[in-house]
């Protein structure tokens, strides 16, 4: 290197650079930077000063940086051409380096060893046997931590003070302190820096003049620190305070959801045990009324005069009578109770297709068994509400249910051709709501049974389908 190409010996020693060759044990130092500017600025008196005593340099950074290095190296007046002519100036690029010894999201002991170990030779090989030492700077342990894999920067730290041990060198890592925010950083970033023989604090610091303003930055550090525990742990009381107030508001729900089912399933026993009541009386008291009132017309039927009034009044004493017998039927059928929940959907489906007009099908088992009487009871309204909708509601011409059972539930399904429940309203009862009586009623008397009930519906059909858990012979 001639004498007009040598840099400013001033301009390289305004920072302090630690050289192993000037101590027992490698240098490994860490720099955080806030700004890029100023750590290039720290980068290229670093490397320069190595050049500039005759030593070897080894970047390996991000092009960005390797580019700006060079230009601010031939800005202080070096010759970084000729230094790399030497075999004294080698860069490379981060990414592809650290390409070569990873294996599995983990550095390689062996590859790096190769990879790294080849550079130092190269590099050792260009001081011409004298005294060998060398200056690296690295951003791969950056690259890894930017890429959210914090161990394997600490390990690849280990591994850079490993390679220190066979060449005499001053080894140079950074990282942007942007990287460290998150609380959870904090045992991480002592780890980093414990791999280092000397720690170097972002600009704003370094920037301080004289001991005294430094020692009352560091005391405004720390009340901040303190400050900022304070803040975290009064933040952790309150998240814990939230978490056992909604732990107690889902406990006051919960309890408050269960005693109105409670309560619903309570009225729908009260309001069955009052049909089978008002059932029995019709038949047993209106029900005798209107015989008692048809005999006695029977016996007025016998004067000759107007036979066609009593004609008349007959007729109408046997459609008051097939009325209240409907009625009652409605109410509580009496073949339910002697005969089963098959015997009453036949006698419910054949009497509201006579009624309706809608031509209704029943697909049932013709041995489906006594089922509970509360399993019974429930199939029946279910049947009834559904079918009753399907002729208010539905405008369908038809409809079909189907009865069956397999060896864990038994299952009721009435499907419909009429123009469906509208998607508003379906979505509202599929998010627990309720869209009418009729079908909350059917869903919490599955519920109360341990079953399910499912409807779907477009602008072609509804589906209504209630399964309720009963393994045979159970």
């Amino acid at each position: 290197m001639s004498a007009a190409t040598v840099p400013n010996g001033d301009d390289l020693a305004l920072v302090p650079v630690p050289h192993a060759k000037d101590t027992a044990h490698p240098i490994h130092t860490v720099r955080f930077y806030a700004d890029d500017s100023f750590l290039l600025d720290e980068l290229s008196r670093f490397i320069g000063s190595a050049l500039v005593a005759g030593d070897a340099a080894i970047v390996i950074a991000t092009k960005a940086h390797r580019d700006a290095l060079t230009h601010r190296l031939h800005s202080r007046g070096f010759d970084v051409s000729r230094a790399i002519e030497q075999g004294r100036y080698i860069a490379l690029d981060a990414a592809e380096t650290l390409a070569e010894f990873m294996l599995d999201g983990w550095p390689d002991a062996a590859l790096f060893t190769q990879t790294i170990g080849g550079l130092q030779t190269v590099a050792a090989a260009a001081l011409d046997g004298r005294n060998p030492h060398i200056a690296a700077f690295g951003e791969m342990v950056a690259l890894l931590w930017a890429q959210g894999n914090p161990e394997a920067a600490i390990r690849l730290e280990q591994l850079w003070n490993d390679a220190a041990q066979v060449y005499p060198m001053s080894l140079w890592c950074a990282y942007p302190m942007s990287s460290f925010d998150r609380c959870d950083h904090g045992d991480l970033f002592q780890k980093i820096c414990a791999e280092h023989s000397h720690v170097t604090p972002v600009e704003s610091y370094s920037s301080l003049q004289g001991e005294e303003q430094r020692l009352r930055h560091i005391a405004y550090l720390q009340q901040k620190a303190q400050a900022l525990e304070t803040e975290m742990a009064e933040r952790k009381r309150v998240e814990e305070t939230l978490r056992r107030t909604k732990a107690e508001l889902e406990s006051v729900v919960e309890q408050r959801t269960t005693a109105l089912r409670q309560l619903t399933s309570r009225l729908l026993s009260l309001q069955d045990t009052e049909r089978r009541r008002i059932a029995r009386e019709l038949h047993d008291s209106l029900g005798q009324y209107l015989v008692g009132l048809k005999l006695n017309v029977d016996m007025l039927r016998q004067s000759p005069e107007r036979s066609e009034m009593w004609s008349e009044v007959e007729a109408l004493m046997q459609q008051c009578m097939a009325e209240v017998r409907t009625l009652s039927y409605l109410l509580h059928p009496p073949t339910m109770d002697a005969a089963g929940f098959i015997s009453a959907a036949r006698w419910f489906v054949e009497g509201l297709d006579q009624r309706s007009g809608i031509n209704i099908s029943l697909d049932a088992p013709d041995h489906l068994g006594r089922l509970p009487d509360a399993v019974e009871l429930a199939l029946f309204r279910v049947l009834q509400e559904a079918l009753t909708n399907v002729h208010r509601h539905s405008g369908a011409s038809a409809a079909h249910v189907v009865i069956w059972q397999d060896a864990r539930q038994v299952g009721l399904e009435i499907k419909d051709n009429g123009r469906g429940i509208p998607e508003d309203l379906l979505t509202l009862f599929h998010s627990g709501a309720g869209i009418g009586v009729g079908l909350a009623g059917i869903r919490e008397r599955a519920w109360e049974l341990g079953g399910i009930l499912k409807v779907e519906s477009d602008s072609k059909c509804t589906l209504v389908r209630v399964t309720i858990p009963f393994p045979r012979g159970g």
